[in-house]
């Protein structure tokens, strides 16, 4: 292979098998100039994963932009739709009401743990029913 100097155009005859496909350190007999050298062949396969590279960013970057509009959607509407006092408290009657199911089918295992679980979930029955009532005499 024919390789010439970057500095002084100066031309040498190399052998292929003393080049890696990574490159080589080379330096210039005439003028002592250094530089790394890729092969060209290696050089084409650079630039055509390079090219690959850059259709699969140009695709990411297409698939971004709605994505993108989607998160900014979201953020507007989570600072506009603050939890206010009812949702807040909507939450909270849910998880209560899950909560006294959760310990009334696991009641006979929670026994053992739990010595009164039976008064817990009676006064969470009545809590229950107490919120429940409230609410019926607001919407009245």
């Amino acid at each position: 292979m024919i390789i010439s100097c970057k500095k002084c155009d100066k031309k040498f005859e190399l052998d292929d098998k003393l080049i890696s496909s990574s490159g080589r350190l080379l330096q210039c007999g005439s003028c002592a100039y250094q530089w790394h050298y890729i092969p060209e062949r290696k050089i084409e396969l650079v630039n055509e994963v390079n090219d690959n590279v850059k259709k699969s960013y140009q695709v990411k970057k297409t698939l971004q932009k709605p994505i993108k509009k989607i998160i900014e959607k979201h953020k507007t509407i989570a600072k506009e739709g603050k939890i206010g006092f009812f949702s807040f408290l909507l939450i909270t009657i849910i998880l209560l009401v899950s909560l006294v199911i959760l310990l009334d089918t696991f009641k006979l295992s929670l026994s053992s743990t739990i010595p009164n679980i039976d008064f817990y979930l009676d006064s969470l029955y009545d809590t229950l029913k107490d919120i429940f009532l409230f609410f019926k005499d607001l919407l009245k």
